[in-house]
């Protein structure tokens, strides 16, 4: 099968058509995004949450979005590309369902030329783990494959084992966060005898979206327990900042 896929990348290489739209490009094209693709993307600006990353209106008048005003986090400090809308959710259900997995590597390229502005160093990156049930129905993680490409280009070590999840969670579209955080509750457990691998480290966790912070401080909750310094995320999008109406 692999090489089956390395043969049809050959003759159809992806790299000429946009990932978003599927428009004939040429290589040059920054992220195989074409001039009207990638100016749709609402990528972030200069204001962003303190706290987890969100984009900020620029008239609204906090440091931190109305979530991460209303909540205590475990993890801490979040990063992201863009803001979760139509172009980017079609780039991220294209990776996950689309049988399109080569998007990771520009995700994680994308993510990459993202996080290295902050001049910040991480010792260990890890995905966010997914369901034995849904990997194998899956056939691959989408945090992971990103993961690996965040950790090439950082020049970072990446492990897919430390982390994982132990219960199969419902969908949380369509949960609010009180629901969020009860369905994600023993979610993750980090591998026996790896703590000792975490100790002391700052860690980078990588995920594909966030939006209310629930899976991200799930994971970090669980990394800290066992000895982890701080832990970051970095996520390709994240869903608006909703300001509540006074």
């Amino acid at each position: 099968m692999r090489f089956i896929k390395e043969v049809l990348q050959f003759i159809y290489p992806e790299s000429i058509y946009c990932i978003c739209c599927g428009s004939i490009i040429d290589a040059s094209r920054s992220y195989s995004l074409c001039d009207n693709c990638i100016e749709k993307i609402k990528w972030i600006g200069e204001r962003t949450c303190e706290k987890c990353g969100k984009i900020l209106q620029q008239d609204y008048s906090h440091e931190f979005c109305e979530d991460c005003r209303n909540a205590v986090h475990y993890f801490d400090k979040g990063y992201t590309c863009c803001q979760y809308g139509l172009y980017e959710r079609a780039l991220i259900m294209d990776l996950k369902y689309g049988d399109k997995s080569y998007l990771g590597n520009i995700l994680g390229d994308i993510m990459a030329d993202r996080i290295i502005m902050e001049e910040k160093t991480w010792d260990l990156i890890l995905p966010v783990p997914i369901h034995k049930e849904r990997m194998r129905s899956r056939e691959f993680n989408q945090a992971c494959v990103i993961a690996c490409r965040v950790g090439k280009r950082l020049e970072v070590k990446v492990d897919e084992g430390i982390l994982v999840r132990v219960k199969k969670t419902l969908p949380m579209k369509g949960l609010g966060v009180p629901e969020r955080k009860v369905n994600l509750n023993q979610a993750f457990k980090v591998r026996e005898k790896a703590g000792s691998s975490l100790k002391g480290k700052n860690i980078l966790l990588i995920d594909d979206v966030y939006t209310t912070g629930s899976t991200s401080d799930a994971c970090a909750k669980v990394l800290k327990e066992a000895g982890a310094r701080e832990v970051d995320v970095l996520t390709f999008a994240a869903g608006a900042n909703m300001p509540r109406i006074k």
